[in-house]
């Protein structure tokens, strides 16, 4: 593995932040040495800085779009925290099903959607909701929306195929057997169903305006890699883009106290709930 020196990382880390948002602290060299080692070798690259470089005078934005991949987590797993998804299942989506009856049309933004699970988990929760309510037609008036800024996490969201691992970690043996077909050794999730939900690339640090306002937004263990200024910008454009009284849902262990006052934060059991004022 190739080692960087303090002046690599200090560049590196700054490109990394930059064009991401990941902020990395002094002492995570390794981060950087383990996941772009083999992509400085496959640039032909003597050095980190060398990287840095081309990534730097490279138009196609090719080598930073690999750069970020390789930087991205993208760690998930199917309905995350159950105390989550039982206030999904038992408040938020019976009120998005709710609107959409009444307004016909509702939306849910899952950003940082990484390889799929989180939005396919809200799909198939919404279609249990509205067979168990025997409306099923509902679905064409709830629009899902999955971004997130890795190219390869999205290419593996929007063919909705599992491996034996993958798909056994969080996902309900009722649900796996309702709504995928096993393949060999993969899992292929509804290819009807998938297709209520869009994927697109987006990076959280770009303008908002573009996708509109939504009910509901799940932006769940992505800020717990970014800078207190950037949190407090991002949770500025997400308030804005958020309905009066829509939903923020964060990871378990993240909180926007200190970081706006444009929501009221309660609970339901377990789970925290940001509500836009």
């Amino acid at each position: 593995m190739v080692k960087i020196t303090e002046p690599e990382y200090i560049l590196m880390k700054k490109y990394i932040e930059e064009h991401c948002g990941i902020f990395l602290e002094d002492g995570k060299e390794y981060l950087i040495e383990s996941r772009l080692s083999d992509l400085l070798i496959e640039t032909g690259s003597n050095s980190f800085q060398e990287l840095h470089f081309k990534a730097r005078t490279d138009y196609t934005n090719k080598l930073r779009d690999r750069i970020i991949d390789a930087m991205t987590t993208n760690e998930t797993l199917w309905f995350r925290d159950e105390s989550l998804w039982s206030y999904l299942r038992e408040v938020a989506i019976p009120s998005i099903i709710d609107k959409a009856l009444k307004t016909g049309r509702a939306r849910i933004w899952s950003a940082a959607s990484s390889t799929g699970q989180e939005p396919y988990s809200i799909l198939m929760l919404i279609d249990e909701v509205a067979k168990t309510k025997g409306m099923l037609s509902i679905l064409d008036k709830i629009e899902i929306i999955a971004t997130d800024i890795s190219s390869s996490a999205l290419f593996l969201a929007m063919a909705a195929k599992y491996d034996s691992m993958t798909i056994n970690r969080g996902l309900p043996l009722d649900k796996k057997l309702k709504y995928f077909t096993q393949q060999k050794n993969v899992w292929v999730f509804d290819q009807e169903l998938k297709k209520k939900v869009k994927f697109k690339k987006f990076n959280l640090q770009e303008s908002f305006i573009s996708l509109g306002t939504f009910d509901l937004i799940l932006l769940r263990y992505v800020t717990i890699y970014f800078s207190s200024d950037f949190k407090k910008i991002l949770y500025e454009k997400i308030a804005n883009a958020l309905v009066p009284k829509g939903t923020l849902i964060l990871g378990a262990t993240e909180s926007l106290r200190g970081f706006t006052d444009k929501f009221e934060i309660t609970y339901h059991k377990n789970a925290l709930v940001n509500i836009k004022k």
